[in-house]
Formats: structure tokens, C-alpha cells, sequence
């Protein structure tokens, strides 16, 4: 039955921060908006209209997995814990170092009866000194982006699988779909098979250093020499683009000065600087994501880094190559954090919510775009923080110039 939109009731909702009206029920042909022919993106569309451009709820986006790497997503030792999940089918083809890699253990979600949500429960796997307070915090972060939508519920598993790319072989009842997400330290697998039955998913948490160079007692002293202050080093450094993408690319063994040019000239969103010392301890240094690019501070945090004079210099050199690339606004804070924006609505959503916060965070802002609709939308914010009403007009911000912005 189709709906009369002058005078039945329908349902209100928001939608990227606007009121609209929605039908369940069809809408005449006849009723329905004039399409215009054209074909933007979200944000093309938005850019056009002048209206603020929403951004994904989720930070952590998943790779569709390549059918070669099947064999990543299942059982890989047949030395498995007895005390572990329900036993996963096999798939043929190279299979990894096997599971002393994992970093905290196997995850597996299913779905309760008289209930929507997926259930997680937790396997440990591995050495539990992999299990650390720095894990759990990005697993929670992570699990908490999954649950926004491949693991909301199984209707959304269904139609996240459905409409990907990410099928592999190997399942034994029905067709199982992987998916990879890689952050700065840790590699996570996830495989789903979205049908009624006890586990709909399994999640894997690998320590990526680890499953670099085992976890053997040969291993752990290589880590603690990699961390002598005393012993000679060797370092090569590495460029990754498209990290998360079918286009991941890595070029590895570089001098640092070609690692800069190289990552400085790339042309991509998602791109990261890093250096492996004695072939084993890897971290990244310079990360542009979502436009927003920065030094990480990761190094300060490993032992094998942390007072590594080569890495210190490094980051020195590496901060001036940051400063001095294009971008519209950078943010500091108290604890020394430094991000460049080269994207305007991020930059612009940064202070917005950053600012009202400036006195516990130490949050500082500076607007290096000539835009005037930017410096004038980062002034209005300022003044709005006080209660008063920005005095000056779009076109007092005709000239050119860097324009400061703090709070002291």
C-alpha cells in the first residue's frame, strides 16, 4: 500500500543533523523528488550545497580480504587449546607462524536467542604478557567501531558481507567472508559467516612485532639488544600508502632521506613513515590519515625507541618536514601533541570540539589557510566560546596571512 505524503503521517528522523520526514510504506512515483541526472559523492554533493560534510561513525575501516589469503582467517596449528572456541573448519594454502603471534586471544561473536546484539567472548591465546592495558584500550576501541556496523547486529553482518568483496573459501556449511584491519601495532582478522547458528564470527588480535619475529627466548633477547643503548644498530626505513586497501603498498629499506621524499610526494590520503631497527622492532613515525597528519609518539612508548638517539633525530627532522608541508590549521596541546589538518571540515571540527575543553587539554589552534570562510568560521567559534557575537564580516578576512588562535 503507498503512502499519501500530503495526508497520512510519517515518521520524523534526523538526518545528517537535519529534520526529515520517513515512509516505510512507497511513495508514488508521482510524489517522489525530480531527480536531477547528476551523479556526486556525499561529499561532492555537500561541497556544491555548502553544508557541512558528516563524517562515517566509524574510525576503523575494514579491508575486504584477498581469496589468497584465505587460509589467514582459520584454524592454523593443530596444537590448539582444548579450552578454546568451538572448533573452526580448516582451509588448505599457507597459513602464517600460527598462533603465538595473537595478542589477547581469539574473539568469537555470536548471537543470543531473543536478542539482536552479537555476544563476544573471549578465548586467551598466546602469551598473556601480549595481553597489556595498550591492547585492551585499542581492542575497545576497535570492537566498539564493529558494532556500529558488521557486528551490530546480524541483519547488518548480512548486508556488510553481501555487499563486499571480502569472500573466501574454506567454510564447510556455508559461504564465510574476511575482513583485515591494520593499526600502528596490532593486525586484527576478522571472519564472519552471517547465518543462524551458534558463532556467527571470529576475531583474531595479532601483535604485528611479534608475529614479525616469534616469541621465542632467541626473539626476546634480540628485542632487549634492539633496546641496548651501548650495542651498534642497523635501521631501514619504510613508506606504507593505502594502508587498509586492496592498494597497500610498502616500500621498505630505505635511507630516511628517501623515505621523506618519497612519503612527502605521495599523493594519498593514508600514508605513514616508519623505521625497523636490527630487522626486528618496527614503529611508524609520521601518519597523514583522514586528513590529519602527525608525529606519532608510539616511539616514546617502546623500549627498543624510546632513548634511541638515531629514531630522536629522526623525528626532529621529521617534524620539520610536518611543519612545513601545506595544510589549513594545526592544533597543539599541553601534553605536547602536535596534529596538521590539510582537510578544512576536519580541521574546522577539531577545534569545535577541542575548544570548549581548552583549559584541562591545553588545546592551542592555528589557522594557516587563507580561506576566508575558514578563519572567519574558527573566529565565530572563539567568540561563541565567550558568549559574543563574531563583529567582523566575511569580507574583513580579504587579506592575507596566517591567523592565530589560542586561548591564554
Amino acid at each position: 500500500m503507498q503512502i499519501n505524503i500530503y495526508k497520512d503521517k510519517m515518521l520524523g528522523a534526523r538526518l545528517f543533523g537535519a529534520s526529515v520526514l520517513y515512509s516505510a510504506a512507497p511513495i508514488p512515483r508521482e510524489d517522489a523528488p525530480q531527480v536531477t541526472g547528476t551523479n556526486p559523492s556525499l561529499a561532492e554533493f555537500c561541497a556544491e550545497e555548502k553544508i557541512r560534510c558528516p563524517e562515517t561513525p566509524i574510525r576503523h575501516q575494514l579491508c575486504p580480504a584477498s581469496p589468497e589469503d584465505a587460509g589467514l582467517f582459520y584454524a592454523q596449528t593443530p596444537d590448539r587449546d582444548r579450552k578454546g572456541p568451538p572448533p573452526e573448519p580448516r582451509a588448505a594454502g599457507p597459513v602464517g607462524k600460527g598462533r603465538r603471534n595473537e595478542a589477547g586471544g581469539v574473539f568469537a561473536a555470536r548471537r543470543k536467542r531473543n536478542r539482536a546484539e552479537f555476544l563476544l567472548t573471549r578465548w586467551p591465546r598466546g602469551p598473556e604478557e601480549l595481553n597489556t592495558q595498550e591492547f585492551r584500550d585499542e581492542l575497545d576501541k576497535v570492537v566498539n567501531d564493529l558494532r556500529k556496523g558488521v557486528l551490530k547486529d546480524l541483519p547488518s553482518m548480512r548486508r556488510y558481507c553481501y555487499g563486499s568483496k571480502g569472500a573466501i573459501a574454506g567454510g564447510s556449511c556455508c559461504q564465510n567472508y574476511g575482513f583485515t584491519l591494520e593499526t600502528g601495532r596490532y593486525l586484527y582478522r576478522l571472519r564472519c559467516n552471517p547465518i543462524e547458528g551458534d558463532y556467527q564470527c571470529y576475531l583474531s588480535c595479532f601483535d604485528k612485532q611479534a608475529q614479525q619475529m616469534g616469541l621465542t627466548e632467541q626473539g626476546r633477547q634480540s628485542l632487549q639488544n634492539a633496546a641496548g643503548p651501548t650495542l651498534p644498530h642497523s635501521y631501514e626505513w619504510y613508506v606504507i600508502e593505502h594502508i587498509n586497501t586492496h592498494e597497500r603498498q610498502v616500500t621498505h629499506q630505505l635511507p630516511l632521506e628517501e623515505a621523506i621524499q618519497l612519503y612527502a610526494g605521495l599523493d594519498c590520503e593514508d600514508k605513514r613513515l616508519g623505521v625497523t631497527k636490527d630487522g626486528i622492532a618496527a614503529v611508524d613515525l609520521a601518519i597523514h590519515w583522514d586528513g590529519r597528519e602527525w608525529l606519532s609518539e608510539d616511539r616514546l612508548r617502546m623500549d627498543e625507541f624510546k632513548d634511541d638517539p638515531v629514531t630522536a633525530e629522526a623525528a626532529a627532522r621529521l617534524r620539520q618536514v610536518l611543519d612545513e608541508s601545506p595544510a589549513v590549521g594545526r592544533v597543539t596541546f599541553a601534553s605536547g601533541e602536535r596534529w596538521n589538518y590539510t582537510d578544512p571540515e576536519k580541521y574546522l571540527q577539531a577545534v569545535r570540539e577541542e575548544l570548549p575543553c581548552h583549559a584541562a587539554t591545553g588545546f592551542r589552534c592555528e589557522t594557516l589557510s587563507d580561506d576566508p570562510e575558514i578563519r572567519k568560521a574558527v573566529d565565530d567559534m572563539f567568540c561563541d566560546l565567550y558568549g559574543e557575537e563574531n563583529p567582523r564580516q566575511i569580507e574583513d578576512y580579504g587579506g592575507t596571512g596566517m591567523t592565530m588562535g589560542g586561548v591564554t
